[in-house]
C-alpha cells in the first residue's frame, strides 16, 4: 500500500479513536502559497532534445486552500492532520526557435505536532513540526526541435514540514488562525522537478 493512502487511513483511525475526547478541533483556511522551482531537470530535458541557447525562469504564486482536524491535549499541546494544496508552480523557456511551458503541483496529507505558548486568555502563539506526504505532478511542453522533450510525471513523496503561527480567541469556541508553513524538496529531480513552498494560511477554527 502506497504511504499516502496509509496516512490518510491512520489518519481516519486517529480522529475516530479521539471523536468523543474532549479537545477537538477543525480548521479552514485560504492560503497564500510561494513556489520556487528547481527547473534544472526541465532544463536538462530540453537540452537533451535539441534546444539551444537555454534561458529559463519560474514563477510560483497561488491561492489555494488547507483543512485540517486536531486535538489539544493541554495548553500546550495539540497534534493535527488534515490535507493542503501547495498550489502550482510555472517554468517558461526560451530556445533557439521555439519556446516550453512546464508546471509543477503539489498537495497531500500532513500530521504534525503543535507546540503552544499562551500569551493570554486569548491569544497563544505556537510552534510547529510534522511530516507531509504529497502527490506531486509536473508537465511540459515543448516545440520545434525539442518536441520529444514534452513528457508528464507524477510521484509522491514524504517531507518535513516545519511551521509556526498564533490562534485568537473570538468566543469561547471560534477562534481566528494564522499559520506559516515551510516544506521543501517536493518532487524528484529525475522525474518531476523539485519545488519548496513558503505558505501563508489565514483561517478560523471551531473547537467542540
Amino acid at each position: 500500500m502506497k504511504f499516502h493512502k496509509l496516512a490518510f487511513i491512520t489518519l481516519i483511525a486517529l480522529t475516530a479513536t479521539v471523536a468523543s475526547a474532549e479537545g477537538i478541533y477543525v480548521v479552514g483556511e485560504v492560503t497564500r502559497s510561494m513556489a520556487s522551482l528547481d527547473g534544472a531537470s526541465f532544463d536538462n530535458l530540453l537540452t537533451l532534445n535539441g534546444a539551444t541557447g537555454l534561458s529559463s525562469g519560474s514563477t510560483g504564486n497561488s491561492n489555494k486552500w488547507r483543512l485540517q482536524g486536531g486535538y489539544q491535549f493541554s495548553p500546550n499541546l495539540a497534534v493535527e492532520g488534515g490535507y493542503i494544496d501547495f498550489g502550482t508552480a510555472s517554468y517558461q523557456a526560451a530556445y533557439s526557435g521555439s519556446t516550453a511551458q512546464g508546471m509543477l503541483k503539489a498537495g497531500g496529507l500532513d500530521a504534525a505536532a503543535l507546540f503552544l505558548l499562551p500569551l493570554n486568555e486569548q491569544v497563544s502563539v505556537f510552534g510547529k513540526a510534522g511530516i507531509v506526504a504529497a502527490t506531486v505532478k509536473s508537465s511540459l511542453t515543448a516545440d520545434a526541435l525539442a518536441t520529444l522533450a514534452s513528457a508528464s510525471a507524477s510521484t509522491t513523496i514524504v517531507r518535513p514540514l516545519l511551521g509556526f503561527g498564533a490562534n485568537f480567541n473570538l468566543t469561547e469556541k471560534v477562534g481566528l488562525r494564522l499559520d506559516y508553513d515551510h516544506v521543501s524538496g517536493l518532487g524528484n529531480s529525475s522525474t518531476t522537478a523539485k519545488m519548496s513552498v513558503n505558505m501563508l494560511s489565514v483561517g478560523l477554527a471551531y473547537h467542540f
